[in-house]
């Protein structure tokens, strides 16, 4: 039984120890357990260029995962910024900007102006005259009121003009 173990194996064969009955234990040596533990140069090569060659693959996924996740964050922040900057525009819009409150401004500057000479009366002074040469040349002419012509054209001719006035003031 036991020949078969305690027998030199061939150099280049491998040693197969097997425990006689199924239910033995086996029990290792410590210094065994530390020369297998720990990392020696030729029997740790392949398993540390293998771990390695994983770290590197982790990195390389690592690399490009946070580059893929920037350029999503860049993406995202840009239309962020194009739909404020697109509201922005649209509040701006329909609101009253300086120029835009500037330039009403003026007008209604310029209609109150209109409204002020009107009230004055800088064309009513030309109508009344007008007004009181017809009521004149009734007066002098009572029994010949077609020879007051002259007179009543110059009084419409001078109601054009001040109802001009007025609805180019309005404009």
């Amino acid at each position: 039984m036991g020949a078969n173990q305690s027998s030199p194996a061939a150099p280049g064969q491998e040693q197969v120890i097997s425990a006689p009955e199924p239910g033995t234990s086996v029990q290792f040596s410590p210094s065994l357990i530390d020369r297998l533990s720990s990392p020696t140069h030729s029997s740790s090569s392949p398993s540390s260029s293998s771990s390695a060659s994983s770290d590197d693959i982790v990195k390389r996924r690592l690399a490009a995962e946070s580059a893929h996740l920037r350029s999503q964050e860049a993406e995202i922040l840009s239309k962020i910024s194009a739909a404020l900057e697109k509201e922005n525009l649209d509040k701006e819009k329909p609101g009253m900007s300086s120029e835009v409150l500037g330039r009403d401004i003026e007008e209604i500057r310029e209609k109150v102006e209109r409204i002020k000479e009107r009230k004055a009366g800088k064309d009513k002074g030309e109508v009344r005259k007008a007004r009181e040469g017809v009521e004149k040349c009734y007066l002098s002419h009572p029994d010949k009121p077609l020879d007051c012509w002259k007179e009543v054209e110059l009084f419409k001719k001078e109601v054009a003009k001040l109802e001009q006035a007025f609805v180019k003031s309005l404009q």
